[in-house]
């Protein structure tokens, strides 16, 4: 196997890349209509009534409590919206308070973001309501009088609970709708891994590069994680099973199962691709895989939908023209197990493929589960974690949390100073850029920023454009509604978008409240560049914890349960290991240190030093991770096999170098050079008689996947070294 030299782009490339890129989701219409509802009619009472600026300011209170909701089922979106609504009074009643005074507004801004941003650790939702009140918070300078707090109060309040009868009334969310939108999410996600299995897959003469199909798997792994998170917390209110939400764990599984496959899939083509006669079969491969992602995304329609019946005619007619190809190679090599394997493993992917088809047709009709698959599915029990328990583990400076707090906290403040020294008009943008910038990494901070930086200049000359050519109060009005829709609607699809449209929107609304000249959107800008750069600044002087000083740990972490998973698998050990439970932490972990390997490109060159060792050790993991999963998916007779005598003391060698490995990289020294004896590994199978497979017969396939486990260590041991060497 050829060492995978990592991919390079210049700046230009990473920066455009950065603004095509796609967020978390699609375009959210609802949240459009809601945010269009919730913003226009308050602004137009108001203007009706002769009191504008109140009116705005229940608009904006709609807004923020729009933009606290991150899904999840109905009790769980009342009980969040119930108490963010509460966190963002508290937070203008705080503003109002700490604003009598330029130095307490500092102190104000410091003393709640650090607070925020530790209560973070509660979760999604408590760190969006956390980010969201400390923008009230810094822009509290304009939203409050002394004279009218109390009426101001009120009116933010009636804004809250606008904003709440929106999400939790007006839109009446069925109990499951939540867990159809997030299947249809992890449907897409599935697709998003096909499309990315022939991505780097090798070619005669070239290796395979593997980061974007473990991206993938990794968005994958996550979706489906939130996924049985949602359908556990719509369960766990409801009395027994229903045929329902039966159906629903089903698909949740089966799109599991058929993730796995695939990564099995990509470690057969990684195992043959290179080879001459593959290119014969690749064009009808392609097209099969070709087949599942346009059926994946059929499903994700359909499942959003609520089901629907779906034609799988395709996927028999692409396996019908395939398989004779696959039978006809698997039978020129007759013991060549990898073509065998590349048959068993479409043959697998048809089935499931299937079966997720059928599935979706079953929510549409209300059949039930087909015989072969009827089961009783376990109820998720639900994780409750201790909040103080967990906010007191943070409270150290060993904690990246608290570290990102403190500096978030700094940076604010010394914004506020800016604004404040200077008199700077409308200087609050300057503190609120830095809270929305500032991510707890110099990669991300430095991507968050240019990516604000671009939309909102783009916005503010959008806007500028608009306030020349539009004088009309009601068509300023209708302006208003046009942008507040497209800003929640583009939320989650493109961040460079969103700021745009948000950027256009509230320099809307301030010439509504205070017409203004072109130059406030010239001053946006410049206040912005201020504010991202006193963020990348703060990200790179202000208690640092780079990416390199972290990944050994990370990459420790992946390569010690990589571990546990080769032990599992092969039933190494005393205990027995899960190896669905291995699987995942190993996947998950490996995943993780990809993404770390990923943001380290991102950090200055003087100080991420070289990256190509760094990212041969994780690619060189994930490589045994992916012949690992492939072998997990064997069937049960044939894991019977490798876990015999004879197959054992292989396995066990290659485990504990893993675990060398691991501490290699936790201590920090270079690991120990292999034994001797381990370079006569890959001649194991000769060394046997009782039970070794010889070239005759069928279990050619054991020593075919044992000495491709044992070429990818001996790879991971020489990254590992030039790492540790390097360092």
């Amino acid at each position: 196997m050829l060492p995978v030299k990592p991919d390079r782009r210049t700046p230009w490339e990473t920066i455009i890349s950065w603004h095509s890129e796609a967020g978390d989701g699609g375009y959210d219409w609802s949240q459009g209509i809601r945010a269009a509802v919730g913003i226009t009619i308050p602004t137009a009472i108001g203007l009706l009534c002769g009191h504008l600026g109140w009116g705005i300011l229940t608009a904006l209170g709609a807004f923020w409590t729009l933009l606290c909701d991150m899904g999840g089922a109905y009790r769980q979106k009342a009980l969040t919206i119930a108490g963010s609504g509460l966190v963002l009074l508290l937070a203008y009643v705080f503003g109002a308070w700490v604003t009598q005074s330029a130095t307490g507004y500092i102190i104000g801004i410091f003393v709640w973001a650090f607070a925020m941003t530790l209560v973070g650790v509660a979760g999604n939702a408590a760190s969006q309501a956390g980010l969201i009140s400390t923008t009230i918070v810094v822009v509290a300078v304009v939203l409050t009088a002394p004279h009218e707090f109390w009426i101001r109060l009120l009116l933010c309040t009636i804004g809250v609970l606008w904003g709440a009868v929106l999400i939790l009334a007006l839109w009446p969310v069925h109990p499951f709708l939540p867990l159809f939108q997030i299947i249809s999410k992890s449907c897409g996600r599935l697709a998003d891994l096909l499309d990315s299995v022939w991505v780097g897959a090798p070619k005669p003469g070239y290796g395979a590069s593997n980061l974007q199909v473990a991206l993938a798997y990794d968005n994958l792994l996550t979706s489906v994680e939130e996924s049985r998170k949602v359908w556990g917390a719509v369960r766990v209110r409801r009395a027994g099973p229903s045929l329902r939400s039966t159906q629903l764990l089903d698909l949740i599984e089966n799109l599991d199962r058929a993730g796995k496959i695939i990564i099995g899939f990509r470690g057969v083509l990684n195992l043959l691709g290179k080879e001459a006669w593959f290119d014969s079969v690749r064009d009808e491969l392609r097209e099969f895989t070709d087949v599942l992602t346009r059926l994946a995304r059929e499903i994700s329609s359909a499942v959003a939908r609520r089901g629907a019946v779906i034609d799988n005619s395709g996927l028999q007619a692409a396996v019908d023209r395939l398989l004779p190809r696959l039978q006809e190679s698997a039978s020129a090599a007759k013991y060549d197990f990898t073509r065998q394997e590349l048959r068993r493993t479409v043959e697998l992917l048809a089935r499931e493929f299937n079966w997720l088809a059928e599935t979706t047709g079953e929510l549409k009709t209300g059949e039930a589960n087909p015989p072969h698959r009827a089961q009783e599915p376990a109820r998720p029990k639900l994780e409750r974690s201790s909040f103080i328990t967990e906010l007191r583990n943070n409270l150290s400076f060993q904690s990246s949390t608290f570290r990102h707090a403190l500096r978030l906290a700094a940076a604010s403040a010394i914004a506020g100073v800016l604004a404040s020294a200077f008199h700077v008009t409308r200087g609050y943008w300057i503190p609120m850029t830095v809270v929305v910038v500032l991510k707890p990494n110099f990669g991300g901070t430095l991507h968050r920023a240019v990516q604000r930086i671009t939309g909102t200049v783009a916005g503010a000359l959008l806007a500028a454009l608009f306030l020349w050519l539009i004088n009309d109060t009601w068509w300023l009005l209708g302006l208003l509604a046009l942008l507040s829709f497209a800003t929640l609607t583009l939320r989650w699809s493109n961040y460079v978008a969103f700021s745009l449209a948000l950027t256009a929107m509230i320099m809307v609304i301030l010439d509504l409240a205070h017409p203004g000249t072109v130059t406030d959107s010239f001053l946006r800008i410049l206040h912005t560049i201020i504010g991202g750069g006193l963020a990348i600044v703060a990200g790179y002087l202000l208690f640092p914890l780079w990416e390199r000083s972290k990944l050994p740990s990370q990459l420790a972490d992946a390569y010690l349960t990589t571990s546990l998973f080769l032990q599992a698998l092969f039933a190494l050990g005393k205990e027995r290991l899960s190896v669905t439970e291995m699987r995942k932490r190993s996947g998950l972990a490996v995943a993780n240190g990809m993404n770390a390997g990923q943001r380290l490109l991102s950090e200055p060159p003087h100080l991420r030093g070289d990256v190509e060792p760094v990212l041969a050790t994780i690619n060189f993991c994930r490589d045994i991770f992916y012949s690992l999963s492939a072998m997990a998916h064997l069937p049960k007779e044939k894991l019977d096999q490798i876990r015999s005598a004879t197959v054992q003391p292989v396995a066990r060698e290659l485990a504990d170098d893993l675990d060398k490995l691991g501490a290699s990289l936790q201590s920090g020294q270079p690991p120990t050079p292999l034994p001797k004896d381990f370079a006569l590994l890959n001649g194991w199978e000769d060394k046997h008689e009782d039970g070794a497979p010889d070239k005759g017969t069928n279990n050619l396939w054991i020593p075919f996947y044992l000495n491709a486990l044992i070429d990818q260590v001996k790879l991971a041991h020489e990254a590992v070294m030039r790492m540790e060497q390097d360092r």
